[in-house]
């Protein structure tokens, strides 16, 4: 079993939301931060990505097509008000 990253986020609110995403549509997920916390801020310089969200390699395609649609629908979003 080969593990993916499948989208690399800004930030731990954005990991959590897509994990949360693939797991309630039957993808196993994982989050692997990049963060180092007792260096704040050092592991950002270093690369410019939060973490990464992983998938089984077989989940890989189905997955990519929920992200697409999940930032989609956010992108679009983003710019509405009520």
């Amino acid at each position: 079993m080969a593990i993916k990253s499948v989208y690399r986020p800004a930030d731990e609110l954005m990991a959590n939301a897509v994990r949360d995403l693939f797991e309630e549509n039957g993808i196993p997920a994982m989050i692997r931060s990049f963060q180092i916390p007792a260096y704040d801020g050092l592991a950002r310089m270093m690369r410019p990505v939060w973490g990464e969200v992983l998938v089984e390699e077989e989940n890989l395609a189905r997955a990519r097509e929920l992200l697409d649609a999940f930032l989609a629908t956010d992108a679009g979003d983003a710019g509405k008000q009520e």
